[in-house]
């Protein structure tokens, strides 16, 4: 049976009838935009040429867009087959972690705990409380998933994760929250830069100097931050985004392409060349609260044991915090 989306328009309040897209007519146009070519992508899904071509034309013709430009050595996407193509492969994931998760909701209760999150797990107290828990409970299943804050707050409120790890104070607008710890900050610059022997830096030191920041979470969270925090030294952000992930955002910072601001947790990892500075502010440390989140009626057995543990680390990371 082939699976359907339904697009559905909607005028004077009432919704219409909608128009079905096929997920495979979906596949095929994801399977054209990776390979560049309408063949390529006949080879990589086993099906014709002509078949590729006619449920493209049909995508096209339900969309009313053209998603391809066709050219005798190939074909690329167009403006708005970028967009759709994007979207398209956010959904592809979704859909398949929603089918995942629905194969496993029968013996998910005991056996499994899955972790959102924005931060790293390479050092701190996320990274305590999975160790702990993966100690002392190693028959559950841990499963990570790395996004922005939108799209896992969507997760989290249909189930598909069963506790968020962000950045930000805790609020109670999505569920039942708890302040992790206050996780300082750091400067992240290339080793030949002016400021790499130094013991820390503040914000007036850095406030006028070009930023590089990941298109990626937490690269979003973090340009706002920086863009907040600036402000307040009169300067206007100077902020460049790469479309790359952590790794090859530090990479640019060896090369000397910019400086970034990073939390505690990157700093676990070493990248070729850079240097972690601590951040400060009026002689103490720069610090962001890092909170979980969890929906108060998921009675999943491993959620419980977890925020156990959680609730032990923040603690005493809230006892260790006002002693330094």
């Amino acid at each position: 049976m082939n699976e359907y989306l339904t697009i559905r328009g909607q005028r004077a309040g009432r919704w219409q009838q909608g128009t079905r897209i096929e997920m495979f007519d979906i596949e095929t146009m994801l399977a054209v935009a990776e390979s560049g070519s309408f063949r390529k992508a006949g080879k990589l899904l086993g099906i014709g040429q002509s078949a590729i071509t006619r449920r493209v034309q049909k995508l096209e013709d339900t969309l009313g867009v053209s998603v391809f430009e066709r050219s005798p050595i190939g074909a690329r996407l167009t403006a708005a087959g970028w967009e759709f193509a994007i979207r398209s492969r956010q959904l592809a994931n979704q859909f398949q972690e929603t089918v995942r998760a629905a194969q496993s909701a029968g013996t998910a209760g005991n056996g499994q705990l899955r972790v959102g999150l924005t931060a790293s797990l390479s050092r701190g107290a996320l990274r305590e409380v999975v160790e702990r828990f993966q100690t002392q409970h190693s028959d559950v299943q841990l499963s990570f998933t790395e996004a922005d804050l939108g799209e896992l707050m969507t997760l989290l409120s249909h189930r598909i994760i069963d506790v968020l790890v962000a950045a930000g104070e805790p609020t109670p607008d999505h569920g039942d929250v708890l302040l992790l710890t206050n996780t300082p900050l750091y400067i992240a610059v290339a080793r030949g830069h002016s400021m790499a022997g130094r013991r820390y830096v503040d914000w007036s030191d850095v406030a006028a100097m070009s930023f590089i920041v990941s298109a990626d979470a937490p690269g979003p969270t973090i340009h706002d931050y920086l863009i907040r925090r600036i402000s307040d030294f009169g300067h206007q952000a100077r902020i460049e985004v790469h479309g790359m992930r952590r790794e090859g955002l530090m990479n640019l910072v060896g090369l000397g392409l910019g400086i970034s601001l990073i939390c505690e947790q990157w700093c676990g990892a070493r990248y070729p060349d850079v240097v972690f500075i601590p951040l400060r502010e009026n002689g103490k440390a720069e610090t962001i609260p890092f909170s979980l989140t969890w929906r108060p009626e998921n009675d999943n057995p491993a959620l419980r044991r977890f925020l156990s543990l959680a609730r032990e680390v923040a603690k005493v990371a809230a006892a260790t915090s006002e002693l330094s």
